[in-house]
């Protein structure tokens, strides 16, 4: 704790110097059995856990150093990471940024990430209690707006503070600006390469595995004034597989990955589509770490490319990426599929517009293994783009409209299949109708309420649910909330459980606090399209956010 307080009071006393930024953020929480949810996991001891993070950045013409001090007290929040406990420096770095002559080195922990994250990414997200930093160093070189260049090495962070991986990764990346050697306005053509190496040596161990992975990747972007595309190809050195976090010392496997991006906008009229294919291409700084439930370790980034729902029965079953190469019991290689997003602006003084207009958005995905022979112990993709067994898609359907001056509206409907069984390693195949109806009524510009109600429809799993969110605003600091999902659908009588939810946030300048008491429901929980598991709980819940 006294580290904690010392980190606090270096910021508040220099918070006077407009070169000094100083962010903190807590989440807490106090777990509490009920008659319905038990929670197995929290002794008498642990029940209150708190995520803490107090982040001081100082910054002169030219140099920049900051430092991020973590607490978890006195451990995580539930499913997190076990390794994070107690009171550390979090991440330490030091930056010489002389933006005049394009010259950029910072050394310490730091976030990158080379074009689309297939190859690299190295990221933060505290509600994954995620930080895959890397510790070392890094070079960037702008050669007048015409190319850039970054060179980077080091060990990534995988638990608690310097808590490093023993393998090394390093890499360098170059984008070239077409269009500004051209000297072009009306459109921007960019390309670029990468290249990523892992260093792990295991050979006294496992004798079929090479010291060096190695990831190359290439990627043109182009965007006009309606139309814009980009792909990505990576590809990725045999290496040692690795299933259910046991080393397969006698099978190895190249890997490769294709993104392609498209979209068009004009005049109120916009569609986007993603296709991705990945066959065997997780990369993870440590090869024991892959498929860890934590997500740590990560040197790629590859989410789910489905929409993120905004509603809570829409989240219920959620689809997680399969770059992996299994061949057990279940057999993958990885996946391929893609979304897409289509969008129309309708029109004022119309039927389906009303007075002040509306929108109408129809998204929807498809995602399956790759299609695959098996020969002896190896599984053979022949054709590129062929499917395989189906995993997931959805469509979904979002009308929206401001009705009057003081009320806006939403309707959607959501239709979902989901293979259990190869998403999840589970058992079954669901499929899924979600409808919800929501109304904002604003009573003054700063004044609202808002009632959302939900239902779906599911044949498999816990089956139906029912739920409903009463929101009420009465100016720009208060808000409060009622919230509640029924599994009232569910075979076992037992198990047919109110998640219900109360709470408010109070908001103010560069502050927000916010507590809520109830239950949580356990499943998959997606933060920009990655994924963990959450388990059930209940309890009294605290969020406090401030930057000074």
């Amino acid at each position: 704790m006294r580290k904690f307080i010392l980190l606090g009071c270096i910021a508040s006393g220099i918070s006077l110097n407009a070169q000094v930024r100083a962010g903190f953020e807590s989440n807490s929480q106090y777990y509490k059995d009920d008659k319905k949810i038990k929670i197995d996991e929290v002794d008498a001891e642990n029940r209150f856990r708190s995520n803490n993070y107090l982040k001081i950045d100082y910054a002169s013409k030219y140099f920049e150093v900051g430092v991020q001090g973590e607490g978890y007290l006195p451990k995580a929040l539930l499913n997190l990471n076990p390794e994070l406990e107690g009171i550390h420096i979090g991440t330490v770095y030091a930056r010489y940024n002389n933006y005049d002559k394009g010259i950029d080195i910072t050394a310490g922990h730091f976030y990158e990430q080379f074009g689309s994250g297939l190859a690299l990414r190295f990221w933060e997200d505290r509600a994954l209690g995620l930080n895959n930093s890397l510790f070392g160093g890094r070079v960037k070189l702008n050669m007048n707006d015409y190319a850039q260049l970054t060179f980077l090495g080091g060990r990534q962070r995988l638990g608690f503070g310097f808590d490093l991986s023993k393998g090394a990764v390093y890499g360098a990346d170059a984008q070239i600006n077409l269009s500004n050697i051209y000297d072009s306005e009306d459109h921007s053509l960019n390309v670029g390469m990468s290249y990523v190496g892992r260093y792990e040596d295991l050979t006294i161990d496992y004798t079929l595995a090479p010291k060096t992975t190695d990831v190359l990747a290439a990627r043109l972007d182009y965007s006009g004034e309606k139309f814009h595309f980009n792909a990505e190809y990576a590809y990725k050195s045999p290496d040692m597989r690795v299933e259910s976090r046991i080393l397969m010392d006698d099978t190895s496997d190249y890997g490769n990955a294709l993104l392609v991006n498209l979209g068009y906008n004009n005049e109120g009229f916009a569609i986007n589509a993603n296709l991705r294919r990945l066959e065997n291409f997780s990369f993870f700084s440590e090869r024991k770490l892959a498929g860890n439930v934590y997500n740590i370790g990560s040197v790629n980034y590859i989410p789910a490319l489905t929409k993120q729902y905004d509603h809570a029965l829409q989240n219920i079953f959620v689809y997680q990426a399969q770059p992996n190469y299994i061949n057990s019991f279940i057999k993958k290689k990885g996946e391929i599929g893609g979304q897409f997003d289509m969008f129309y602006e309708i029109p004022n003084e119309t039927f389906f517009g009303g007075q002040q207009g509306g929108s109408l958005t129809i998204n929807g995905s498809y995602w399956a293994g790759l299609k695959f022979e098996e020969q002896g112990a190896d599984l053979i993709s022949n054709n590129f783009f062929d499917f395989g067994q189906k995993y997931y898609s959805d469509i979904a359907l979002e009308y929206r409209s401001k009705f009057t001056d003081n009320f806006l509206g939403i309707f959607s409907y959501l239709n979902q299949y989901y293979n259990k069984q190869f998403v999840e390693d589970s058992m079954g195949e669901v499929n899924a109708h979600t409808v919800v109806l929501d109304g904002t009524y604003f009573l003054s510009e700063t004044k609202s309420v808002r009632l959302e109600l939900q239902h779906q429809w599911a044949d498999y799993d816990r089956k139906n649910w029912a739920g409903g969110t009463l929101e009420f605003t009465p100016n720009p600091t208060w808000s409060f909330f009622l919230h509640d999902i029924y599994n009232y659908g569910n075979d076992d009588p037992d198990m047919q459980i109110h998640y219900y939810s109360i709470g408010g946030a109070f908001s103010k300048g560069a502050t927000r606090i916010a507590a809520s008491y109830g239950r949580q429901r356990g499943g998959i929980m997606c933060v920009g399209g990655v994924c963990r598991y959450v388990p059930e709980s209940a309890g009294l819940s605290l969020g406090i956010t401030t930057n000074f």
